[in-house]
């Protein structure tokens, strides 16, 4: 690399670069000059300088790794670009240029290229503009391969431009919301405002040092703004009332670079008549107009208890490594929740105790391995890039015609996430890769069916083992003999009250069984409701209650045989080898000595778990190399037998086998053969679809949207369908 030093700054000699004419060079890397000791190599393979046709690059091959560290101090609006060029890459390989602005906490990707484009002679480039790239003292650039021993990268071209902060400050737009003067007055918060107001500005500045402690929230007499904007709930006054109040908030978090995490993640149990805190990793940053405080903002969702609805938003203050702190400034602005939709926000007192929190280092190295486990994001909009033809109106389905936009979206293609924007009613979430998601019935799939499968692998014969011979509610007279495990979970028990679709599952009745808190209140309405109708497997049924026995029965299998919880001890493991989040890990239980899994529905996670778990189940859930679930029933579930599995239900295009539904995507591709597609889904609207061509689409609103066929035509575009 050919450059010179210009007031501490490395700066190329020679160099054209497309940028506004305020902007200016402040790294350059093209490895011309034969050297590339700034370059510090890790990982497993070979990083070494290669010439081509004249040009040098520097070559890096199975999974190993070249760092560099450049210092942006002094300049905003900080772009990164880079180039690659790959060859003889995997399916699953890939070779990834990435930069962090937090010392290595999270990566963002500038460039990948990925099998089908490893002809090992392009060089494919591309640029993002981070947050918090700004006056930064340690910007990190990264080169990275990730493949078998054969696979080959080869970067080039690194540039890293930015504006000096006296030109950037010029023109720039002065914060307006959430001002220094609000935060610290408690005051100019009349009204939801953009979420933007609650991250960081482009020309952010870098905390310095580390700020752990404990944060305290005054909510005793809090009472939130609240504008309700659908109630389907019939709750009491007094239920509607708690509503506008908090739960007790007293949480400690971890500084990490510029990442703020918190010790707790997932739903936190509180005592509030209404909702639990989830908590997910934020953000610190300096703005120049905060007069030297520090400016933090914390993503969240309010749980409603003893369900699955999530309401999301973000919090933030400003603090003093002293511990002098600001209001809270909350917002809520989006949900997941069919029956309950409401804008909230509001101002509250806090208290912070900085000093050493016990676990901090953990939390910290838990949350870098979960941040470079994650599959490469980029926005969905690049599909159109890729892909011209794509219609991206299509791919994010349909205008709700509530008007209320779906929480989450996108679209995983040859390994990479190109995700949706995380749309509120007020502005994008500014923290979509850490948004709450529930779960709904897609854990019909992922606890209720994976959990089945690895109960088979580990003890044959699970799936034919009789439902009233493990849940003794369901003993007490002959409507349940002959019912299997396996049984319940195609829901294909014979004890039905109609085979009308879903007429079960949405009769007033119901209701005592979501609202018990209770395992025995649970149970017994599981077991007794209805009546034996015809003989188990022939005939499916839509029961929420036939997953929840389900998974009664495999908790007491399980414990018989180890004395395990069947989610902390079978089903979370698998996603603990996964390197999910640690949101995935805990589920919804009864709220009673039992503490009964609900099976059917009850977890939290981010896009990213459940998009891995569908490339996981996808490429045969392996772990160590072994299947990790019996294999002929995830081949069944997934549509992979000669035959498609599964009985008919909700129309003739439609299967349920082992708590997976199949669609067959014949008529909307317009196939001559059947395409028997497996998907999982949830209430409200979610969809999580994994298509042929290894391509996973997911969808979480709550406007009732289930087809989610004009996303499939879409991806045939990418890669065709039809086999």
């Amino acid at each position: 690399m050919r450059r010179i030093r210009l007031a501490g700054v490395v700066l190329t000699a020679a160099l054209t670069l497309a940028t506004s004419a305020l902007s200016a060079p402040i790294f350059v890397d093209d490895f011309q000059d034969g050297e590339a000791d700034e370059w510090g190599a890790s990982g497993v393979g070979d990083v070494r300088l290669t010439t081509f046709q004249d040009n040098v690059s520097l070559r890096l091959t199975g999974a190993a790794a070249a760092t560099t560290s450049v210092s942006t101090v002094g300049y905003g609006q900080v772009t990164v670009s880079a180039s690659l060029a790959a060859l003889s890459l995997g399916r699953n390989d890939a070779c990834v240029a990435e930069v962090s602005t937090d010392r290595g906490a999270t990566w963002r990707e500038v460039v990948s290229v990925r099998a089908g484009a490893d002809d090992g002679v392009t060089l494919h480039r591309g640029e993002t503009a981070p947050a918090g790239a700004g006056d930064n003292p340690r910007l990190l650039l990264r080169f990275r391969a990730a493949g078998g021993p054969r696979a080959m990268c080869w970067g080039d071209g690194v540039t890293v431009t930015g504006q000096p902060l006296a030109a950037a400050a010029v023109g720039a737009e002065p914060r307006t919301d959430l001002t220094f003067d609000s935060l610290t007055t408690g005051t100019g918060f009349a009204a939801p405002v953009d979420l933007s107001a609650f991250a960081p500005p482009p020309a952010a500045g870098e905390p310095t040092g580390r700020l752990d402690g404990r944060l305290v929230l005054d909510v005793s007499r809090v009472v939130l703004n609240l504008t309700v904007l659908k109630d389907e709930t019939a709750d009491t006054a007094a239920a509607r009332a708690a509503r506008a109040t908090l739960p007790a908030f007293d949480f400690a978090f971890v500084q990490e670079g510029a990442a703020l995490i918190p010790l707790q993640r997932g739903p936190v149990a509180a005592a509030h008549s209404e909702w639990e805190w989830v908590l997910e990793p934020g953000r610190v940053w300096r703005e120049e107009s905060d007069h030297g405080w520090l400016r933090a903002a914390v993503p969240f969702a309010l749980a409603e208890r003893n369900a699955n609805c999530l309401h999301n938003g973000v919090l933030t203050f400003l603090l003093q490594p002293d511990g002098a702190v600001s209001r809270v400034a909350l917002e809520v602005a989006s949900e997941t929740c069919a029956y309950l939709k409401f804008d909230a926000w509001g101002m509250v007192p806090a208290r912070f105790a900085p000093g050493a929190v016990a676990g901090s280092e953990a939390a910290a190295s838990a949350w870098r391995e979960e941040v470079a486990a994650r599959l490469p994001v980029r926005p969905v909009a690049d599909l159109a890039g890729l892909y011209p033809g794509v219609d991206l109106g299509r791919l994010d389905l349909m205008t709700p015609a509530d008007g209320d936009p779906a929480s989450a979206w996108g679209l995983v293609v040859d390994g990479v996430h190109y995700a949706g924007p995380c749309r509120t009613r007020h502005g994008d979430y500014p923290f979509c890769e850490v948004l709450a998601l529930p779960s709904y019935s897609t854990a019909k799939s992922i606890v209720g069916g994976v959990g089945l499968m690895r109960l088979e692998a580990l003890y044959p014969g699970t799936a034919a083992a009789l439902i009233r011979d493990h849940v003794p509610a369901c003993a007490r007279d002959d409507a349940w003999a002959g019912v299997t495990l396996g049984h319940a979970a195609d829901m294909a028990t014979g004890i039905y009250g109609s085979t009308t679709f879903e007429a079960d599952e949405n009769a007033p009745s119901i209701q005592a069984f979501f609202e018990a808190p209770d395992h025995a209140a649970k149970v017994a309405y599981a077991c007794g409701e209805h009546r034996r109708r015809t003989g188990p497997g022939r005939t499916f049924v839509y029961h929420t209650t036939d997953t929840y026995l389900l998974g009664v029965a495999m908790a007491d299998i399980l414990k018989d045989r180890t004395g395990g919880d069947l989610y902390a001890d079978l089903v979370a493991p698998l996603w603990r080898s996964l390197g999910l989040s640690p949101t995935i890990l805990q589920t919804r239980r009864t709220a009673d000595a039992v503490s009964q899994p609900f099976t059917g529905w009850g977890l939290t996670y981010h896009s990213d778990d459940i998009v891995r778990i569908a490339g996981w189940l996808d490429d045969g859930a392996l772990a160590d190399g072994r299947p990790a679930l019996d294999a002929a029933m995830l081949a069944a579930a997934l549509q992979r037998d000669p035959v498609p599995a599964g009985l008919a239900g909700g129309g003739p295009d439609y299967r349920y086998k082992t708590g997976f539904w199949a669609r067959n995507l014949a008529g909307p591709l317009g196939c001559d053969q059947p395409l028997w597609t497996p998907f999982m889904s949830g209430y409200g609207g979610i969809s999580v679809v994994m298509l042929p061509g290894e391509m996973t689409f997911y969808y979480f609103g709550d406007s009732g949207i289930f087809d989610w066929s004009p996303a499939a035509v879409e991806a045939a575009k990418i890669r065709g369908l039809c086999r």
